[in-house]
Formats: structure tokens, C-alpha cells, sequence
């Protein structure tokens, strides 16, 4: 499968965590979900949390994650897709540590996925690189000419000649969040909603507090879409860094 089209972003991107990669864990903070227009209406490119941490299996890999379509209901494998349409990429700026503070990265190296037609069930994933990027920011086109070093299936595990491994398929959802909640505190204004905030001051006061203690896990019995890849450090490491920052991204081929 191979492909010669320029991507564009469509304004996914799931939030940028810099870690010292080879020395020490650091959680990631992030979410995003339904954030606008373009992604309600295509959830294949609705990015919600990345995540880089040590392998817990093998001390010279690292493991990066990339979820996407948050929400899907419980029993999702088997039902559901990755959009045909999209690049999901994961980006790495190696040089992150050497940066001015407050720099925007620039990625170094970059994973990319790709997914063919659903068909009985399945669903092949295709993988490109690990390769210097040949676009880098808003824009982005395949590395390698188009070619894939390395595919798969949903809800697989294949390895890549460069000793990647991917897993491509349905997970738990892992982030614990009061959507209700917030939805009370930030109305949702892409799902048409007019209410205030119930916080004091800014709308009708009825939540003092913010969010409730202990809150209610909206995505208890959800599930996401979820990238994985092992990531031999190896690749990753350029002289003598020691923190790389690392972003994903879901770009399709009009921006849209």
C-alpha cells in the first residue's frame, strides 16, 4: 500500500509530554474529547491521550501511546475502526533538552500508521519507519516513499525489521474523568449547549467545590482505539539526550 498524498492536520493532537526517557518514569497529563466540530463528526481522528514510559518487560525499550475515538462503548473489538483515511502519527523531538525553554518541539523522528478497508472482522494496520520526517509540522506525507517497513491487524501484535512492536487495536479506556461534572463546570458549547458554569462567579454557583470528591468515572466502561508501539530506546537516543519529547497527531489528506 502506498500512498504519495500530503496530510494536513485536522487539529488532533493529543497533548506534548517531555520525559527524561532513559532514567526516569513521568506521568502524562492529558485529555481532550469531542474538542470540535471536525472531530464529532469524524471520531477516527479524535485524539485523547499519549503516554511514554519505560517497557515494564524489557529495560532497553521504551512503550509510546496514542488513544483515539474515546467513548466507544464495551464490546467494541471486532465493531470497530481505525479511519482509512487518516495518518496517525507519533513524533519525537530528540532534542528537546538542548532547546530554549518554552520552545515549540520539532520532530526528529517520527512513527507512522495507516489502516486498509474493514473487511470480515478485520482490519490490516500499516506501519512506516521509524524515519526522519520528510514534512515536519502542520503538514505531514509518508516516510520511506509510501512503502510500509512492517504490517499487521487490529487487535494484533507485529513487529517491525527495526524491532518495533505494534499493537494496534481496542483498550480500556485508562483515564478516569467526571465528564458530567465538567460538563457543568464548561458546558459544552460544540454539542449546542447554553447552560452556565455552576461555578460561583461565572455561572449559577452550585458547584462551590468544582469537581465532586470522589468524582464518577465516566469512561469506566468505555473504550478507546489505542496505538502502541515498543520502541527499542536505541532509536530514540542521539548522542548523549537523555529527555525527548513525544506528541501524536491525526492528520488526513484534506484536512478535514
Amino acid at each position: 500500500m502506498k500512498f504519495g498524498r500530503l496530510f494536513a492536520g485536522v487539529g488532533a493532537l493529543a497533548a506534548f509530554v517531555a520525559v527524561a526517557l532513559f532514567y526516569a518514569v513521568s506521568p502524562v497529563k492529558s485529555f481532550d474529547f469531542e474538542d470540535s466540530p471536525a472531530v464529532i463528526t469524524r471520531p477516527g481522528t479524535d485524539l485523547s491521550d499519549a503516554y511514554l514510559f519505560p517497557s515494564p518487560v524489557n529495560p532497553n525499550n521504551v512503550v509510546a501511546v496514542m488513544n483515539i475515538h474515546p467513548g466507544l462503548p464495551a464490546g467494541s473489538a471486532g465493531t470497530t475502526y481505525f479511519d482509512r483515511g487518516v495518518l496517525y502519527q507519533m513524533k519525537f523531538d530528540l532534542k528537546y533538552a538542548s532547546e530554549a525553554i518554552g520552545s515549540r518541539p520539532v520532530e526528529d523522528i517520527v512513527l507512522q500508521f495507516s489502516a486498509g478497508p474493514a473487511s470480515n472482522g478485520t482490519q490490516q494496520i500499516f506501519f512506516y519507519g521509524p524515519g526522519t520526517p520528510v514534512l515536519i509540522g502542520a503538514q505531514s506525507k509518508l516516510v520511506n516513499s509510501g512503502v510500509p517497513t512492517a504490517s499487521g491487524f487490529i487487535n494484533k501484535i507485529f513487529t517491525a525489521p527495526s524491532g518495533v512492536t505494534i499493537f494496534a487495536g481496542v483498550r480500556a479506556d485508562p483515564f478516569f474523568f467526571d465528564q458530567a461534572q465538567f460538563f457543568n463546570i464548561v458546558p459544552d458549547r460544540n454539542q449546542g449547549s447554553t447552560n452556565p458554569s455552576c461555578l460561583p462567579g461565572i455561572g449559577n454557583n452550585q458547584c462551590p467545590q468544582g469537581f465532586n470528591n470522589p468524582g464518577t468515572d465516566y469512561f469506566a466502561t468505555t473504550n478507546v482505539l489505542s496505538i502502541v508501539a515498543e520502541i527499542p530506546k536505541s532509536i530514540l537516543q542521539q548522542e548523549d539526550n537523555t529527555v525527548v519529547a513525544y506528541w501524536a497527531t491525526a492528520s488526513t489528506n484534506n484536512g478535514n
